[in-house]
Formats: structure tokens, C-alpha cells, sequence
């Protein structure tokens, strides 16, 4: 690259890189949505229509197989406890998320 060349891109580069970063822009804590919304949005959908129901059903499943394995077991018992409380608490997550704010 010639002597010219490479002092042109460096001034430019100069040039642009202080403009940029002084410029007037809004902060992020002011705009409507942070940066990382989108993201917590997106993890959050997913939680709820795939790995919810899923992880209820292995508790559920789990609670029958322990409970027929093992008799009346206490931890049978405390599996299907909590797969029964994410089985109530799942619908009100929707019925929540659906609600406007």
C-alpha cells in the first residue's frame, strides 16, 4: 500500500472514529426497550410452549414410575407434588403473559 493510500484510511479512520463516539444519541436506559429485551422475550416464549410442558410430563411420568416401583414412596409423592403445582402454575403464566399490560 503507498504512503498516500495509508494516510487517507488512517485520516478517515481518524476522522470518523471521534465523531462517532461523541455524536448526540439517547441513552439506552431512556429508548422504550433495552438491547437484551428481545433476547429475555425470546428465551421466555420458549420456556413456556416447549420446556414447561416437558419438564411437567417427566415429573408426572416419573412420579408413576417411582410410585409403582416403589410403593407409596415419599419422594413419588413430592414428584407428583410439583409436577401438580407446574401443572396449575402453567396456565396462569399464560393466561398472564395474554393479559395486556
Amino acid at each position: 500500500m503507498n504512503p498516500m493510500r495509508t494516510r487517507r484510511v488512517l485520516l478517515r479512520v481518524g476522522v470518523t472514529l471521534p465523531v462517532t463516539a461523541f455524536s448526540a444519541a439517547a441513552c439506552q436506559a431512556a429508548t422504550a426497550a433495552p438491547p437484551w429485551d428481545q433476547t429475555l422475550l425470546a428465551l421466555h416464549d420458549l420456556l413456556i410452549s416447549y420446556v414447561a410442558p416437558a419438564a411437567i410430563g417427566l415429573a408426572l411420568s416419573g412420579a408413576i414410575v417411582l410410585y409403582t416401583l416403589g410403593g407409596r414412596d415419599e419422594q413419588a409423592g413430592r414428584l407428583f407434588g410439583s409436577a401438580l403445582g407446574g401443572c396449575i402454575a402453567l396456565p396462569v403464566v399464560k393466561a398472564a403473559e395474554l393479559r395486556p399490560s
